[in-house]
């Protein structure tokens, strides 16, 4: 059996590694010239969910290198007001020395491709497919074509193979915007930040709609490009910004970064000092979107992962795990000859429970009503 799956993403990534160590034919396509073509975030949450799918998957060398790059664990989840008066606090027992509760994207995406130079190829845009008696026909924006026996796509919440598969699927803008920052964990850093913003997920929200979570990323070891940093997440409504969409996309990283400084300039001081030590350059906006039900498909040949088949909102801290999820549970079907019609109900039923979990703690999170 060969397998081509659309999008070198950590969910595209995972299912490679668990097909080719069950010595299936597989090949990964992704758009991007390269790793480092696109900013995509910067630190993510990994849940016993996503923890228990990379043990079930990854070959042991690569499940290794996860670990190592991992972050050092937090114990704490917490909410603040703009001046820092505590909303509430969860404290979590440490995790142990091989756990991984989260990492950075870039390292994660880096160690999940170790093994897989002879699979992966950048700079292959998808076009289209054309199911046959024999497999699948994929076509390239380059003017190649490959054929597989199975097609995924894995390419995110904009799929494209999900665009031909389930035409009539909508995907809605929810109405938040994202600007991601970084704060280099300097030693200065690490003296004027609030002891909560060091342990774990911070929420910090001004009551009217703007909101800034800060998160951090303490490496066990390290990428050669950077260093220990303090993530930063701005969110709130384009009237709560004051930039239509128009206006943040054309603004380049320094601009954004100055209207976070801006709008957090009546905040808490130390909440003013740490976005003053930002890296500029880093800042980069994102616009939220969801489905709101979870699509049913009928193919044998082509199937999808993650954001393709349920993108969500990051409100449920669930999106990175339940492609894990799809992955581990891909891997199972692909490898024991199962139909691939039981793995796209059980992704369907998974799925529409967390999107519509992430939805209900969207509206609460972010002051914002979804057409649900």
């Amino acid at each position: 059996m060969k397998v081509a799956i659309m999008g070198a993403g950590i969910g595209g990534l995972t299912l490679a590694q668990g097909l080719l160590a069950a010595g299936v034919d597989v090949a990964v396509y992704e758009r991007d010239p390269s790793p480092q073509h696109r900013k995509q975030g910067y630190r993510i949450h990994i849940s016993n969910v996503g923890e228990d799918a990379l043990a079930a998957t990854l070959p042991d060398a690569v499940r290794r290198r996860v670990i190592a790059t991992a972050t050092h664990p937090g114990d704490l989840v917490a909410g603040f007001d703009a001046q820092l008066n505590t909303q509430f606090e969860q404290v979590f027992p440490v995790a142990g020395p091989d756990a991984v509760t989260s990492v950075d994207r870039y390292a994660f995406r880096r160690a999940l491709m170790t093994g897989l130079d002879d699979v992966l190829q950048f700079g292959k845009q998808f076009t289209s497919y054309i199911e046959t008696d024999e497999g699948v026909e994929i076509a390239f924006a380059d003017g190649t074509s490959v054929t597989a026996d199975v097609l995924v796509g894995a390419d995110g919440v904009g799929s494209r193979v999900r665009s031909q598969l389930v035409p009539a699927q909508d995907v809605i803008d929810i109405g938040v915007r994202c600007i991601y920052g970084k704060v280099p964990l300097t030693s200065a850093v690490r003296s004027l930040a609030p002891e909560a913003f060091l342990r774990g997920f911070c929420f910090v929200s001004d009551g009217a709609g703007l909101g800034t979570a800060f998160g951090p990323v303490m490496f066990r070891e390290p990428p050669a490009e950077y260093g220990d940093y303090l993530m930063s997440v701005l969110t709130g409504t384009n009237a709560v910004l004051g930039a239509s969409d128009e206006e943040l996309q054309a603004m380049d990283a320094a601009d954004l970064w100055a209207l976070v400084r801006r709008l957090v300039a009546d905040w808490h001081p130390s909440i003013r000092a740490l976005i003053d030590a930002g890296e500029p350059e880093a800042a980069f906006p994102i616009t939220l979107r969801t489905c709101l039900t979870v699509p049913t498909w009928s193919s044998s040949k082509v199937t999808m992962l993650g954001d393709a088949v349920h993108p969500m909102t990051p409100a449920a801290g669930a999106g990175a795990n339940t492609a894990l999820w799809d992955a581990a549970r891909l891997t199972r079907a692909l490898t024991s000859g199962e139909d691939l019609a039981t793995y796209q109900k059980d992704v369907v039923t998974n799925g529409q429970a967390i999107v519509t979990e992430s939805l209900h703690n969207a509206e609460r999170l972010f002051n914002v009503t979804i057409p649900v």
